[in-house]
């Protein structure tokens, strides 16, 4: 009967991996900009840190947003970086292009990334962004961001 209920007294044991170690998340309001083409970061605010119960612990990133460029043409890019590593490719983890018209594009958005730091000291956790194209890149429109980390145990 698929109703029936259980009534678990043991423990498990070799289920391996899986379980949520910590969660770690920061919240902010502020919708902040950049022009440059280099990385930078789009929230000291959302700077998350973290340290790993067990080296090999996997940390599961994920920020929501919003964001856009100002107008045709301008591509930008948010990446998640590990103290100064960038996780993402040179295109980061997450694209905004808005092109075809002269409007400006903007978007939610939610970013996820699952690393592992291979470590058990500390490891700071930021969103960062950059643009092309001769605009300016939005981040935290919509109604602000949030960034969550959660350490998973292998």
């Amino acid at each position: 009967n698929l109703a029936d209920n259980f009534a678990f007294t043991g423990t498990v044991s070799g289920a391996g991996g899986g379980k949520v170690l910590q969660l770690v998340s920061s919240t902010e309001t502020q919708v902040r900009s950049t022009t440059s083409s280099s990385y930078t970061k789009a929230s000291n605010g959302l700077d998350i840190a973290i340290t790993p119960s067990a080296s090999s612990s996997k940390v599961l990133i994920m920020c929501s947003s919003g964001g856009g460029v100002t107008a045709a043409g301008v591509r930008g890019w948010f990446s998640f970086f590990r103290d100064s590593t960038d996780l993402g490719s040179g295109d980061g983890v997450r694209t905004f292009e808005h092109a075809g018209d002269t409007q400006s594009s903007e978007l939610p958005y939610v970013i996820y990334f699952l690393d592992t730091p291979n470590t058990t000291s500390q490891v700071t956790y930021s969103i960062q962004m950059k643009v092309q194209g001769g605009g300016t890149l939005y981040f935290g429109q919509k109604g602000g961001s949030t960034m969550t980390c959660m350490e998973i145990g292998a």
